[in-house]
């Protein structure tokens, strides 16, 4: 379904190094994950959802599968929300632009080290497309399998389409 015109080692730590590397030298850590120096129209759209949703509700218990360097943490309570992402890197960025907030460095390909539906809400933003252009539909089916485990709900947002989202 989903193609790029080749395949990226995105499942690789020296690969998302490189991208916070030329994010920080373009001074916006945005273009770590997405090569546009703005996602201004995408993250409005993608809070509405949340906000439509109910996901940012005091008490709803989220978490944020490959959530980079915490991009989505700001719509979210300290208290209700953990981000979990395999690149360390990507973790030290998170702690160091929200150091309130709850981060480790968890490989989604893996079983996740969280009780069987402990979260109402898992967030994936901007995963899956890349995943199955990358590393094929079967590595993205192992990383939702292992997140429905923890979660009750998922929701999966992606940057090429801002209108649309799925709700597992």
């Amino acid at each position: 379904k989903y193609s790029w015109p080749m395949s990226k080692p995105i499942d690789t730590l020296k690969f998302w190094k490189d991208r916070i590397d030329a994010a920080k030298k373009e001074g916006t850590m945005h273009y770590s994950i997405y090569l546009k120096k703005t996602m201004s129209d995408i993250d409005a759209r993608h809070h509405q959802i949340i906000q439509k949703l109910g996901i940012n509700k005091q008490g709803v218990q989220v978490l944020d599968a490959g959530c980079g360097y915490g991009r989505n943490a700001k719509w979210f309570s300290e208290k209700n929300y953990v981000g979990i992402d395999f690149s360390p890197d990507f973790i030290d960025e998170a702690k160091i632009h929200f150091p309130d907030y709850d981060f480790h460095v968890v490989d989604l390909m893996a079983p996740l080290p969280f009780g069987e539906k402990q979260f109402d809400w898992a967030i994936f933003n901007s995963i899956r497309q890349m995943v199955e252009g990358n590393l094929g539909k079967e590595a993205w089916e192992t990383m939702l399998e292992n997140t429905k485990k923890v979660a009750k709900n998922v929701l999966i947002l992606e940057y090429s389409t801002p209108e649309q989202y799925d709700i597992l």
